[in-house]
């Protein structure tokens, strides 16, 4: 491990290649901080980064996200090649009790830096964009003109470096790091999702229900999908649905009977998305139809589980409008905007 140094951050900056996202945890080992990303337990091992792009590519692992850790002088750095969750989902969550900073590389989308203390984004901007920032304290790491827009984005790497006070090696990033398959889903990270304008209707009655009403529909919306899939059986959703109808939310352990079945129902998601450009024979069309349903499906039981109840009505409701057909069903509707309106 290394201390910060502008010539070492601009080396590993290039090491990593044109996708990554790297995230600095105060405090945390790195178990700890594994387990923050929603990290699968049995699949923790040791990987190489070689490694790591072979399972990222894999059809039958399900093109898993991947996280590797290791600890650089008190803070735990969580790599993801080719990932961004902790810039655009995880971050606030990861940040828990501690603070968290991340650094998003993406050399075909928008690159991102973030810096979260306790939950709450503190500051965040897209270092190609400096000027345009969010955050409670959005100038806490400088004030930056429009004119500041000409710097290249790898100057957030030393930024996010400075604040930890640490980076790992470049001999370090090419030796095996601890790592695991993980999932958002797995965390507390609360779900963005909201109903768009599609169904100015139902989006007004959301925005108008009571608690009781909104919790009401979204797990009502949730079991409708889940019949329609055939899973409504699974052991353990419908005691986590009675849960949330009561305000009550244990959540889902990854490693519990119905954790497994989430991330069998993820994983068909992403096979379905994925093999459409790597292994497009790999899955029937019926097959992948299907596993597009259970990325819905996914979003919309997560989104029940939110104890946000308006959160919760928002993600549940939004295969009903903006899903694909075999999502769809007016009596549904209805019968959501009877209940929200009452």
């Amino acid at each position: 491990m290394a201390r910060v140094d502008g010539e070492l951050a601009g080396e590993l900056y290039e090491e990593l290649g044109e996708i990554w996202c790297l995230t600095f945890v105060r405090g945390v080992d790195a178990r700890e901080a594994l387990r923050r990303f929603g990290a699968y337990p049995d699949t923790i091992v040791p990987r190489t980064l070689g490694d790591i792009g072979e399972l990222r590519l894999s059809f039958d692992a399900g093109y898993p996200a991947v996280a590797a850790v290791t600890d650089v002088g008190g803070w735990a750095v969580v790599l993801e090649p080719e990932g961004f969750e902790a810039a655009h989902t995880l971050l606030e969550a990861v940040s828990a009790g501690t603070e968290a900073v991340s650094v998003l590389r993406h050399d075909y989308a928008a690159a991102r830096f973030g810096h979260a203390v306790d939950g709450v984004l503190v500051t965040g901007f897209d270092p190609d964009w400096p000027h345009r920032r969010w955050g409670t304290e959005p100038d806490r790491h400088g004030v930056f003109a429009e004119e500041d827009d000409e710097r290249d984005a790898a100057w957030a790497l030393p930024l996010a470096a400075g604040i930890a006070g640490w980076l790992p090696s470049l001999d370090s990033v090419r030796e095996p790091w601890l790592s695991a398959e993980f999932d958002p889903w797995f965390t507390p990270a609360r779900p963005t999702q909201r109903l768009r304008g599609d169904d100015s209707e139902l989006h007004a009655a959301v925005e108008g229900a009571g608690a009781a009403d909104l919790r009401a529909v979204a797990v009502a919306e949730v079991r409708r999908i889940a019949g329609l899939l055939g899973v409504a059986g699974t052991a353990g959703l419908e005691e986590v649905l009675r849960a949330a109808a009561g305000e009550r939310f244990p959540g889902v352990p990854v490693d519990s009977a119905l954790g497994v079945a989430v991330r069998g129902w993820l994983r068909e998601a992403s096979r379905a998305s994925w093999s459409l450009n790597l292994d497009r024979h790999r899955m029937s069309e019926g097959e992948r139809q299907r596993g597009y349903l259970f990325g819905w499906f996914t979003a919309a039981l997560r989104g029940a589980l939110e104890p946000d109840p308006l959160a919760a009505a928002h993600a549940a409701l939004i295969p009903l409008v903006n899903g694909p057909v075999a999502l769809k069903d007016p009596v549904a509707r209805g019968a959501a905007l009877a209940r929200l309106r009452r």
